[in-house]
């Protein structure tokens, strides 16, 4: 790249599952709508699990690194920065603005440094809990300071770091999107079958990380009040993580062995969704989640916990119930309102979808996505 064509160089140190990985892939959708081509630079430690699916489809370059502490990727970034001449270099994430800061500091060029936020860095263990405020402190102090203007995933994410010192004319919020898709309409039967799910059963799932974070052993807690209301509840949950041996002990504790599934990371979670006849997101964190869309998308009924970005897709008695973080009861009452009720299943649903349609799709998204970039070039000619 080079040679006067306007190009993105963005930064991710690590590729794991999730929604930046999600996010990757859609920016390259960018060059669609405006002459501007992107190459990801991905910096990978080699303990950590990646979204190797998803990095096979963008344009990007590898560096393999030992650990977070060696810093063997800084020559290699530094001379694409310098040589090729990026219009914009856009970073993601705690580990990929320090590698933004520290490969542009002193470089002799004028590439713009942006960065999208997706939320603060939150520690799941005691050690990492203490250098906690140092990742998001950081953070705070680079996205002020640094880069010409920040994207964010959605308004909780912008009115956080307003509060934390960014100026206002730096922010723009483009909340996430994703494709329409329609399942095959044999998907329902054939999952269903492959789970041992009955057609007389009603099925409530969650696809995402197994990580405490995501509220699952509240989730089990309020599934077994739930399973002892209804005989024909099952819950599923698709994905891997840390906590899966422990949310396995919860199913024996609560005698759940034959209501319970662990799917597993699935390639096809739109078909498995089709499966579902309830969506629940019981997170104790969020930002703006891709699982929430891809529900709405689905034509679930949902329940969702009331944090981050959540209430910014799906509005309470809207396109779903909301319930508070952390609450087994509330969380059980939701659903078991939604199991009682199949009007009002179909009714969010169906708003939720219509929703989705008018909000939240990934054309709606690029096409933001690429109103803010041409406003940046534009404020920093």
């Amino acid at each position: 790249m080079g040679g006067g064509k306007k190009w993105i160089l963005s930064i991710h140190f690590g590729f794991s599952l999730g929604g930046v990985a999600k996010y990757a892939k859609k920016l390259e959708r960018i060059c669609e709508g405006m002459d501007m081509a992107i190459h990801s630079v991905c910096i990978l430690t080699q303990d950590r699990a990646i979204d190797a699916l998803t990095m096979s489809k963008i344009d990007h370059t590898e560096i393999v690194v030992d650990s977070v502490w060696d810093f063997s990727w800084l020559r290699k970034v530094r001379s694409m920065i310098s040589e090729k001449e990026p219009t914009f270099v856009m970073s993601h994430g705690f580990n990929g603005h320090l590698v933004n800061f520290i490969s542009c500091v002193f470089q002799r060029n004028f590439s713009l440094q942006i960065a999208s936020y997706h939320g603060g860095y939150h520690a799941t263990t005691l050690l990492r809990k203490s250098i906690q405020p140092l990742y998001n402190g950081f953070t705070h102090w680079f996205l002020r300071n640094k880069v010409a203007s920040v994207v964010c995933v959605a308004d909780y994410c912008t009115d956080f770091l307003r509060q934390h010192g960014v100026p206002p004319e730096k922010l723009a919020t483009i909340h996430n999107g994703i494709k329409d898709h329609v399942a095959h309409p044999d998907s329902r039967r054939k999952i269903r079958g492959e789970w041992g799910i009955g057609e007389d059963h009603l099925l409530i799932g969650i696809a995402s990380r197994l990580d405490p974070v995501k509220g699952l052993a509240y989730l089990m807690e309020a599934f077994a009040v739930v399973a002892g209301k209804h005989d024909a509840a099952r819950l599923v949950l698709m994905g891997e993580g840390t906590l899966r041996n422990d949310l396995q002990r919860q199913v024996k504790q609560f005698g759940l062995d034959a209501k319970v599934v662990f799917a597993g990371m699935r390639s096809d979670v739109p078909e498995c969704l089709a499966a579902l006849d309830i969506f629940v997101l019981p997170s104790l964190a969020e930002y703006h989640s891709f699982g929430l869309l891809e529900a709405m998308r689905a034509k679930l009924a949902i329940v969702a916990t009331d944090v981050g970005g959540n209430t910014e897709s799906v509005r309470n008695e809207m396109e779903g119930l909301i319930v508070p973080p952390a609450d087994v009861d509330s969380l059980a009452m939701a659903l078991n309102s939604l199991l009682d009720d199949r009007s009002l299943r179909e009714r969010l649903s169906k708003a939720a979808y219509e929703r989705f349609h008018e909000e939240f799709t990934e054309e709606v998204m690029i096409g933001k996505l690429v109103g803010w970039l041409e406003d940046v070039m534009e404020r920093n000619r």
